[in-house]
């Protein structure tokens, strides 16, 4: 890992030779074509979502599922998670994006606006120049996914629970890709590193920058990564003072957490206990992958949301609660309750027993697929 670091570090920063590259690198966008581009976040979302399809077949395929099947119903669910994700962002943080077109433009120009910035135009219906989805709620868009996985099971008339644990470790390592694109939009932040105190309405850094970059590097994390944490200040919500709502004004440059790194390796960690727990528990039964995704992702939001900046904020009895750690605690208590159900169940089916019987379907069809292929000949 440490080589790895070492090998992105001098690519990305050393010498004119690659200045190019560290200027492409540390831009926004992928590629450019005149006034259309297409960004770096998109590009990351989209890798995320390829890996994860390999994931979810690798797996399938060991259920019996075949890759086509996945391939169709993830051609349906990732652009209906997509704009479940987005509408779930603006049902908190767009909201004033529909009154403002209403104020506008009158209710009916104002809501059809409002629609057409959810799907992307944030400008002008057709507006593909300036096409661009800015903000995604990943709760919403995991809610997206869990009710595309029981229509798809009943269609297709498969168990809920075995696919449900296909698609988890997709998940891990799609949102761990996904991630990245916060890196470049430099967005999804922590706090400043050292933390801050308020004087006033100012937030003051309790480190200066050099230590605050010191201390980052001091956590392994690598410079190219360290470089693109060194944000503007901004106004930022400091907690509740005497029972207000307190903002306050961080001046300048400063360094602030990568919590987009954490999460990501957090999931890839999380992936890693998937693999261990499929080949070192027996007993494990099926739809407890599934469950154990909902636990820890619900954890590692949870934290990291204690340290991020730009949350987005719901209010319970007058009190700013962040959002994503509502629902957080949803997922952890659902998980705990799915996966004591299931283990409390002595008819339910174990993990490895799935395994056998999708491995028995997949031989019969291998099988019915060269008799076919005989036949034809034959004819």
């Amino acid at each position: 890992m440490d080589l790895l670091s070492r090998l992105l570090n001098n690519l990305i920063l050393s010498g004119s030779s690659t200045s190019w590259f560290s200027e492409w690198f540390y831009d926004q966008s992928f590629i450019r074509i005149g006034e259309f581009s297409i960004a770096k976040y998109a590009v990351c979302i989209l890798t995320g979502i390829i890996v994860a399809f390999f994931v979810c077949t690798n797996e399938s395929k060991k259920m019996g599922i075949r890759r086509d099947d996945i391939l169709t119903i993830m051609i349906i669910a990732v652009p209906f998670c997509i704009i479940l994700g987005r509408i779930g962002y603006m049902m908190t943080d767009g909201i004033p994006t529909f009154k403002n077109k209403i104020e506008q433009y009158g209710f009916f120009p104002g809501v059809f606006g409002g629609i057409m910035s959810i799907i992307g135009f944030e400008n002008a219906p057709g507006d593909w120049i300036n096409y661009g989805i800015s903000g995604i709620t990943i709760i919403a868009a995991i809610i997206g996914v869990a009710l595309c996985i029981v229509v798809a099971c009943l269609i297709k008339k498969w168990k809920v629970a075995n696919f449900a644990d296909i698609v988890a470790p997709g998940l891990l390592i799609g949102q761990a890709f996904g991630r990245w694109g916060n890196f470049f939009n430099r967005e999804a932040y922590g706090i400043v590193v050292g933390g801050w105190t308020l004087d006033g309405s100012e937030l003051i850094p309790n480190l200066t920058v050099e230590a605050q970059r010191a201390k980052l590097l001091s956590f392994g994390i690598p410079e190219f990564i360290v470089n693109n944490m060194k944000i503007n200040g901004g106004n930022y919500y400091y907690g509740l003072v005497d029972g207000v709502q307190t903002y306050g004004y961080v001046s300048g440059e400063q360094y602030y957490h990568p919590t987009f790194l954490y999460e990501s390796l957090l999931n890839l960690l999380g992936l890693g206990f998937y693999f261990i727990a499929r080949r070192c528990f027996p007993k494990l039964k099926s739809g407890m992958i599934a469950a154990g995704y909902l636990i820890w992702y619900g954890i590692v939001r949870f934290f990291i949301e204690i340290i991020r900046t730009d949350s987005l904020y719901i209010n319970f009895f007058g009190t700013p609660v962040k959002n994503a750690q509502v629902f957080s605690v949803v997922f952890i208590l659902v998980g705990i309750g799915l996966m004591l159900y299931l283990g409390l169940s002595k008819n339910k089916e174990l993990y490895k027993d799935a395994l056998k019987k999708g491995e028995a379907i997949v031989e019969e069809e291998q099988k019915n697929d060269k008799d076919e292929v005989v036949n034809i000949e034959g004819k």
